[in-house]
């Protein structure tokens, strides 16, 4: 049996030593064909990567396969990754007379224009993704001091969550052409409808996640782990969570429309807000007010005032007049 150690250096020497080059290319490619319109292609190049990564993975990983454990999780998802990318490289080959994608190195340019904008909204929200990763890294340190089981319970209710939030991180992100089109053009009352079309069409669904969610937290924990200490804390733990899902709506799509309008300073302005100056002292002070149990409350604090903002800030870019 390897230490955990050494299993993870065996998954990252595939998934980061290795596959870094592939991971970035097969997310920075899907975005290009998006902002040209061809979301079908973005989505199945990137779904394609994810179905493949979801079948290589009992092969690679079991014992009475190849038993490569760690490693192989990551060399699966290293190949995921490749097949992901060859289906974008295919696909703007095919398109080389139809697309201004253009991947050929002779093409770079470090023009400042260019290089200002790929920065201004690109730091920001690489900032973003930092703090996402340090707050969730604070949350299962608080949670660690209450044992076993109840790490595992939020890890699992974590997973849960993260299903309506990366649909509504879908919608925010695949209507952002829409809304940078519409803007440039100067066709406000378009980017109004689409912006309103996509609170109207996801914030439904993500009520009624929330209260799936409430109602059924426990029978949810329990596909994954059947103890039930560890479903007696998860099912709160999800509770806690799902509060959030509604304002995360509000939320995502005014980051998503601050980075369509090439705004990157107010993205990073909420990223601020959303973990060091809301959600981080958040848990500290549930904790404290109601130890263990609290810990899942502190992202609802936060969206709840950041819902509230980006419901303001999105009417008033709505409502501002073309220049």
């Amino acid at each position: 049996m390897i230490s955990p150690g050494q299993a993870t250096l065996e998954y990252m020497t595939w998934t980061v030593f290795c596959g870094a080059a592939p991971a970035i290319l097969n997310v920075v490619m899907a975005y290009l064909v998006r902002a040209e319109g061809a979301s079908l292609h973005a989505s199945i190049g990137t779904m394609t990567g994810c179905i493949l990564n979801i079948i290589l993975d009992p092969f690679f990983i079991l014992p009475q396969f190849l038993g490569m454990g760690a490693a192989g999780a990551g060399l699966a998802t290293f190949l995921s990754n490749c097949v992901a990318c060859i289906y974008f490289f295919v696909l703007l080959y095919a398109k080389r007379k139809s697309t201004f994608v253009c991947l050929n190195p002779k093409m770079l340019s470090f023009e400042k224009s260019l290089v200002l904008n790929v920065c201004g909204v690109g730091v920001p929200a690489a900032i973003q993704n930092l703090l996402n990763v340090t707050s969730m890294t604070i949350l299962n340190n608080f949670t660690a001091g209450y044992g076993a089981n109840a790490v595992a319970a939020m890890g699992i209710a974590q997973k849960i969550n993260m299903v309506p939030v990366q649909v509504c991180l879908g919608f925010s992100q695949g209507v952002m052409p829409l809304i940078s089109y519409n803007y440039t053009s100067g066709n406000r009352k378009r980017m109004k409808d689409c912006i309103f079309f996509t609170i109207r069409l996801i914030l439904p669904v993500l009520i009624l996640a929330t209260v799936v969610f409430c109602v059924l937290s426990g029978g949810l924990i329990a596909l994954f782990m059947d103890n039930e200490g560890i479903i007696a804390y998860g099912s709160r733990f999800l509770r806690g969570f799902s509060l959030s899902i509604p304002f995360l709506c509000m939320d995502f799509l005014a980051v998503g429309v601050f980075q369509a309008l090439g705004r990157g300073r107010s993205a990073l302005v909420f990223a601020i807000l959303r973990k060091i100056v809301l959600q981080v002292p958040a848990l500290f002070i549930l904790d404290r007010l109601f130890p263990l149990y609290g810990l899942a409350y502190s992202q609802f604090a936060a969206e709840l005032v950041l819902g509230v903002c980006g419901s303001v800030m999105i009417f008033r870019i709505c409502n501002e007049k073309s220049r």
